[in-house]
C-alpha cells in the first residue's frame, strides 16, 4: 500500500495578506509578519491515520541551523507554544488539514522554505512545501519594532508615497517621493541589498543569523544604501559634476534607482545626494516592516572631528579658509528615523532612531550612522551607541568662527549656541504638512536645560577621552581643542554687526543688502571693514567669489552706522 503524502499546498494568500497587512506586496510568494499566525491547507492522498505525525521544518540562509536559531523542526500541537515556532492543527477532514503556522515574534526575518514529513512508524514521507517570507511586525506588541498607532502604523510602514522637506530654514519647500515599496521586485531587491553587506560576504550564515535585531539590520542598510565601502545602491556626487548618471534633483522616487541597481548587476545608481539616500533608506525599512519616516534639518552641522563644535576659521576679509577649515554647516540635511525598542540601552531608549545613509564619516569603518537613540541624543547621553557625538553635532553643536591671522595665531571672533538645528521637520500623519519636531531632539535653544544638556555631552566626550576610547581632538591646522575651551563663554564684543536684506532677493536681480554696525563701548572706534561674498551650494561649499570690498568707518560712543553693499 502507497504510503500518505502531502500532494497540494493552498497558501490562502488573500486571507493571510489581509490580517498580516501585506496583501499589497506583488508576486506568488507568500509575505507573512513574525510573531503572527498564518494559515495554510495541506491536501493528501488519503486520510492522516492516528499513529501518524506531521513535522514541519522552517529554513532560512545558507548552512540553516538550529544553533543559530535559522531552522526549527516542530510538529503539529493543539495549542500555541510562546516564543517558538509552533504548527497548530486548526481542522482536518477527509483528507485535508488546515494548519497554522505561528512564528516567535523575534524570528529571523527573510526567504523562508518550509518542508513536512509524515512521520509513522512504518515510514516517512518528506515534501517541500516551498518559499515564504517573513517580515518585522510593528503590528506585535512583543516584537521590537512594534508601533502601538494605527494611524502611524498606516503612515510610517504602509504608505508608499510622501515628501521630504528642503531648503533653507526661513524658505523650506516640500519635494513629493514615490517610495514604492509595494512595487514589482522591490520586496526581493530589499533582501537582496541584505544579502550584499560585507557582512554577509564575510561570514553569510552568522549574518543571516543577526536579522532578527532591528539594531542589526538598520545599521546594514545604512551602509548598503551608500557605496563608499561596498557596491551599494547609490553613489553620491555633491560638486554638480553629473556626467555618466542622473543629477540627484531629477530622481523623484526610489523605485527606478533600486531596479536600476539590481537589472545592472549592482553596480551603484549615479547619483545621490542626502534626500535619495533618506528616500531609498526610507523605502527599503518599511519594505521590511519597520516603521520609518524621512526628517529634514536646518542649519545642519557637519562635525568632522567629533568635538560638538562647527570650528570655522577665516581671514580679515571673512573668506573661508578652506585649508584650516574641516567643519561644515549644512543649509540643510536630510536622513530617517526608525521605530524599534533599544533593548541593548534600555527601556529609556527606545522608540525613534536616528539612521543616517548619506556617507559623511566612518562609523566603525564603514561609512554609515545609527542607530541612535533621539532620546539619547536630546539628554546628551552621546556615549551610547551608535554615533551619538556626529548625530549630537548636527542638531546641537556650537558655531564658532575664528579669525586666523598672519602668524598662525586665532582668535575667537563669533560664537553661536543657537545657529544649528533648526526647523527639523518631518511629513505629518495622513497629510502633507510639515510638522516640526526639533523639541524631540533638545531642549529650548538658549535655555538653562539645553546648556546643561550641552555641557554634559561635552564632558562625556571627555570621560570617553579619558577612558582611551578616544584621543585629543585635532585639527588639520594642528591646534588641538580640550574640553575646557569648548565650555568657555565667547567674550563679549565691543562692536556688533548685522546684514539687513533692504529689498526681497529676486532670481537673477542684484541683492541689497545693509551692514548695520554698532559700537557698544563708551569711546570712539575706528573700524576697517573687510566685506567679501561668494556663492555656496546647499552644503555651503564657496563656489565663486562675488563681492570683495574693504571700507573705513568711524562709529561714536553708542552709535549705530549703515553701509550698503549691492551685488548681482
Amino acid at each position: 500500500m502507497a504510503g500518505i503524502r502531502v500532494t497540494e499546498v493552498d497558501w490562502q494568500r488573500p486571507r493571510n495578506g489581509a490580517a498580516h497587512h501585506t496583501e499589497e506586496y506583488p508576486g506568488p510568494v507568500l509575505v507573512v509578519r513574525r510573531g503572527q499566525r498564518f494559515t495554510f491547507t495541506l491536501k493528501m492522498n488519503k486520510p492522516l491515520e492516528s499513529e501518524e505525525t506531521l513535522i514541519f521544518t522552517v529554513e532560512t540562509g545558507p548552512q540553516a541551523s538550529e544553533a543559530l536559531h535559522t531552522k526549527a523542526v516542530f510538529q503539529t500541537t493543539e495549542l500555541e507554544v510562546r516564543n517558538a515556532w509552533t504548527a497548530v492543527k486548526e481542522t482536518q477532514t477527509e483528507n485535508t488539514m488546515t494548519v497554522s503556522l505561528i512564528s516567535p515574534p523575534n524570528a529571523v526575518i527573510g526567504r523562508y522554505q518550509l518542508s513536512t514529513r509524515v512521520s509513522s512508524r512504518r515510514r516517512n514521507s518528506d515534501r517541500k512545501l516551498g518559499e515564504f517570507i517573513l517580515l518585522f511586525n510593528p503590528w506585535c506588541p512583543e516584537d521590537a519594532v512594534f508601533l502601538a498607532s494605527e494611524e502611524e502604523r498606516q503612515e510610517y510602514v504602509l504608505s508608499d508615497s510622501g515628501v521630504i522637506f528642503r531648503g533653507v530654514e526661513k524658505h523650506i519647500r516640500a519635494q513629493g517621493w514615490n517610495f514604492g515599496q509595494f512595487e514589482e521586485d522591490i520586496l526581493n531587491i530589499c533582501l537582496s541589498i541584505l544579502d550584499r553587506s560585507l557582512s554577509h560576504q564575510a561570514d553569510p550564515a552568522t549574518d543571516v543569523s543577526h536579522r532578527h535585531d532591528p539594531i542589526y539590520v538598520t545599521r546594514a542598510i545604512s551602509a548598503m544604501v551608500n557605496s563608499n565601502n561596498d557596491r551599494g545602491v547609490v553613489q553620491g556626487q555633491w560638486q554638480g559634476k553629473y556626467g555618466g548618471g542622473t543629477s540627484p534633483l531629477h530622481w523623484s522616487g526610489s523605485v527606478a534607482i533600486l531596479h536600476k541597481w539590481f537589472k545592472g548587476r549592482f553596480k551603484p545608481v549615479k547619483y545621490g545626494q542626502c534626500w535619495v539616500f533618506a528616500g531609498v533608506m526610507c523605502t527599503v525599512l518599511r519594505c521590511l516592516g519597520i516603521a520609518t519616516r524621512v526628517v529634514s534639518n536646518f542649519n545642519s552641522a557637519h562635525d568632522t572631528d567629533r568635538n560638538l563644535t562647527v570650528d570655522k576659521y577665516v581671514d580679515s576679509f571673512g573668506r573661508t579658509l578652506e585649508d584650516l577649515t574641516e567643519d561644515s554647516m549644512w543649509n540643510f540635511h536630510v536622513w530617517n528615523e526608525s521605530w524599534f525598542a533599544r533593548q541593548d540601552l534600555g527601556p529609556s531608549y527606545n522608540g525613534w532612531q536616528v539612521l543616517d545613509a548619506t556617507p559623511q564619516e566612518e562609523s566603525e569603518g564603514v561609512f554609515r550612522c545609527g542607530p541612535a537613540s533621539v532620546t539619547a541624543i536630546r539628554e546628551g547621553d552621546v556615549h551610547l551607541a551608535h554615533d551619538g557625538p556626529f548625530v549630537f553635532a548636527e542638531v546641537n553643536a556650537d558655531y564658532i568662527t575664528w579669525l586666523w591671522n598672519e602668524d598662525e595665531s586665532r582668535e575667537r571672533v563669533y560664537s553661536d549656541t543657537k545657529k544649528i538645528g533648526r526647523c527639523i521637520s518631518t511629513k505629518a500623519v495622513g497629510s502633507d504638512s510639515r510638522v516640526d519636531i526639533t523639541s524631540l531632539y533638545k531642549y529650548p535653544e538658549g535655555s538653562r536645560k539645553e546648556r546643561q544638556v550641552y555641557s554634559k555631552a561635552v564632558k562625556k566626550l571627555f570621560s570617553m577621552e579619558v577612558s582611551g576610547r578616544r584621543t585629543r581632538v585635532h585639527r588639520a591646522s594642528g591646534c588641538g581643542l580640550w574640553r575646557d575651551d569648548l565650555l568657555e563663554p565667547a567674550t563679549k564684543p565691543c562692536i556688533t554687526g548685522k546684514f539687513k536684506v533692504l529689498e526681497p532677493p529676486v532670481l537673477g536681480h542684484d541683492l541689497k543688502l545693509a551692514l548695520c554696525l554698532g559700537n557698544l563701548t563708551s569711546r570712539a572706534q575706528q573700524v576697517q571693514v573687510n566685506l567679501s561674498g561668494a556663492t555656496i551650494l546647499y552644503t555651503r561649499r564657496p563656489v565663486a567669489e562675488i563681492l570683495h570690498e574693504s571700507h573705513a568707518v568711524k562709529l561714536e560712543p553708542q552709535e549705530d552706522e549703515k553701509t550698503e553693499a549691492q551685488r548681482n
